[in-house]
């Protein structure tokens, strides 16, 4: 008796164990599927995934503000151009760290891809989102790299969305994107 009550505790065992394996597993997977590589930012899927979340609380009691800044770099390819992709990738994290840094415990920041980031923000700052891409703006312009890099500038083109209840998150981006447009129009390294 004691020999079949051993051998089925073993065979729980090996089981619990072959399921703790799948799900550590299934967490690196998840958590290289919400964050980018190169900047340790969120991914755009993860972006979506938290608006789709944030707009059922916002249309629920439309109080919780929520708005985005979509950032891009600005003549970015010249970066590339001149110092190569490797120091290019460095420069996106330096922005990202900046964006990072910057950033409150609630905001999201987003590598949407290529040279071009998105802050999320919620709550009353949100309401005041062109002064928190203002602030983000003159930080990543002030920056000054040293050696190889000596006399980069690194300038950022903003536009910035307030979400309207009941708005898609399409058409929320679309916003963002489109005052994006505007601020690279007007000369770049400004927010719109």
């Amino acid at each position: 008796m004691m020999e079949q009550m051993s051998a089925a505790l073993q065979v729980a065992v090996e089981r619990e164990s072959i399921y703790r394996g799948i799900e550590l597993e299934r967490q690196k997977f998840y958590e290289r599927s919400i964050r980018d590589p190169l900047t340790g930012l969120f991914t755009r899927f993860y972006m979506e995934d938290t608006l789709r979340r944030l707009f059922e609380i916002h249309d629920r009691s439309g109080g919780t503000p929520v708005a985005l800044a979509m950032l891009d770099v600005d003549h970015f390819k010249r970066v590339n151009d001149r110092y190569g992709h490797v120091r290019g990738d460095e420069v996106l994290c330096r922005v990202a760290h900046i964006i990072q840094a910057d950033a409150r415990a609630g905001d999201l920041p987003v590598r949407l891809g290529g040279e071009e980031f998105g802050l999320i923000v919620v709550g009353e700052p949100a309401v005041d989102i062109a002064s928190v891409a203002e602030r983000l703006r003159r930080k990543i312009a002030s920056t000054r790299f040293q050696g190889s890099f000596s006399g980069l500038r690194v300038t950022i083109s903003t536009g910035t969305a307030l979400r309207q209840v009941g708005e898609s998150i399409a058409g929320f981006i679309e916003r963002a994107d489109l005052a994006l447009y505007q601020a690279k129009n007007l000369g770049r390294n400004r927010v719109c």
